[in-house]
Formats: C-alpha cells, structure tokens, sequence
C-alpha cells in the first residue's frame, strides 16, 4: 500500500495490482493498472511507460506529455507494548522535526524527515493526537524501531 497526497491535498491509499483505491478513507474504484519496472525511475501505467524522478520531498511523474507531481508520506511504525508513540520504520538520520512537544497533530502530518540509504523519507503521524514526547533531536542516529514521538491520542 503506498500512501500519497494530491495537489489538493486529498490522500490517497493505493496497492499495486488492486481494483480499489481509497481517497479520504473514501473507497473508489481504480480503473488504472501500475507495474514496476525493472530500472529505476520506470513505472508502466495502464501499459504505457511512465517515468519517475525525486525532486526535493516530492515525485514528478512524467506520462503522456504531462507532469504529475505527488508526495508521498510514510506513515512511522505504530507505537510498541504500552506507548502511543510512532517508531522508526528504517534505520536513519533525522534531518527536520516539523512539530513540537504540545502540538496538536492530524493523522498523516509529517512529523519528521529522516534520511536513509542516501534518500529522504518523510515520516507521517500514525493517529491524529497531541504531541507528548519527541524522544531524539537533529542529527541524531535512529535504528529501526526506535521510538520517534510519543502521541497522545484524540479521545
């Protein structure tokens, strides 16, 4: 399932190879089919090759004489045993923390950029909440399933 946001700022849940899509946990039909290729940056799109770049935080997707430009949040691991916190999902870096402790915060905000194998990754809030703990700072080295944020549920 891959997670991304429109310019509109609709967000979009898509699987590979499904009929179905989900746009603001709306279920809508997917008359589109995608297939990775095997070099990088390629993408087939309804059998037409698609090509796929990184620029900045976002992916511009060029298909048919047009740019599409899509983000793509990834949502932090959910919290382990008895936190409410979000959990690195890779080894990395934090490079930005884009909230503070007392924050209110929506589900798939971005939380925190993180750098991994050369690639930024923007790590997305897992529950809409307020922010009660941000475990590391700037800079700091975070293994795989480290505790990031600790969220305080909205009840």
């Amino acid at each position: 399932m891959v997670d991304l946001r429109d310019s509109q700022g609709r967000r979009w849940q898509i699987a590979m190879g499904s009929e179905h899509a989900l746009c603001d946990e709306q279920e809508v039909a997917n008359s589109h089919t995608f297939e990775l290729d095997a070099r990088p940056n390629r993408i087939w799109v309804d059998n037409r090759l698609a090509h796929a770049i990184k620029v900045g935080d976002d992916w511009w997707i060029h298909l048919d004489g047009l740019i599409q430009v899509i983000s793509i949040d990834e949502q932090g691991a959910g919290g382990g045993g008895d936190a409410e916190g979000m959990v690195a999902p890779m080894p990395g870096k934090v490079l930005e923390i884009l909230c503070q402790e007392g924050d209110v915060v929506e589900a798939g905000q971005t939380l925190i950029v993180m750098e991994a194998m050369k690639m930024e990754h923007r790590i997305a809030a897992t529950e809409a909440g307020t922010v009660a703990v941000i475990h590391h700072k700037v800079g700091e080295q975070v293994d795989a399933g480290a505790t990031l944020i600790d969220i305080d549920g909205a009840e």
